[in-house]
């Protein structure tokens, strides 16, 4: 059978059964150890339709703008705004009319410096939010940033709720609404019915925010 999907193809011992992932520019099948390269194929085949039709999908979407290493000029994706930072000799970052001004601290790279600002700005954002919604009884036991691979967010059984830090490059929108959902876990600890009923009835649109994450989101995860 002629392959006409090129994929990356990983063997592991703990899948059961063949999955397919569809992220920016690539295609990942994931099989069970000793799967015939055969069936492989004919399982990719299958589904050749849906795979062309996400990897349109992201390649009409432009990516946010993340640099690995941060230089005067750069351009980064803050809240769903592009920003061009510009170094200046006062010893603070502000945000203002699409440009940030930063510094260079001493004994820290710049990169890391506007890693930082990002982070306190993030949590800013993210503990306005936790404040409005306390209203509703839902008030985490702490909020912390994280590095998580898969998921924009977490709500330990202890009430403490991770909020992935990429999520600054992320629409207000969308963050809030990663915000919510994590708060109404506080209340509801699986995705039930009754879970997302709450959601919705809390956030604006669950539907735009979570179409956001599947494809933009894709980029930076």
């Amino acid at each position: 059978m002629k392959r006409k999907i090129p994929y990356q193809l990983r063997y592991s011992r703990r899948v059961k059964r063949l999955r397919l992932e569809v992220v920016p520019g690539e295609v990942r099948v994931t099989v069970p150890e000793g799967t015939d390269i055969s069936i492989i194929d004919e399982f990719v085949s299958n589904r050749e339709n849906w795979i062309a039709d996400k990897l349109a999908d992201f390649a009409l979407i432009s990516s946010p703008s993340v640099p690995d290493e941060c230089t005067d000029g750069s351009e980064i994706s803050v809240f769903g705004e592009r920003v061009i930072l510009r170094l200046t000799e006062v010893e603070e970052f502000v945000l203002h009319n699409g440009v940030l001004y930063g510094f260079l601290s001493h004994g820290e790279s710049l990169t890391r410096s506007v890693s930082n600002w990002l982070d306190g700005h993030l949590l800013g954002f993210v503990n306005e939010k936790v404040k409005k919604y306390s209203r509703l009884g839902l008030v985490p036991s702490r909020i912390r940033l994280g590095n998580a691979g898969t998921r924009w967010g977490s709500c330990s059984p202890r009430g403490v709720i991770m909020i992935n830090r990429k999520l600054v490059h992320a629409p207000p929108d969308v963050v809030e609404y990663v915000v919510v959902h994590e708060l109404v876990h506080l209340r509801h600890r699986n995705h039930s019915r009754l879970f997302w009923d709450s959601v919705e009835k809390v956030s604006n649109d669950v539907k735009s925010s979570r179409r956001w994450l599947r494809l933009h989101g894709a980029f930076l995860l």
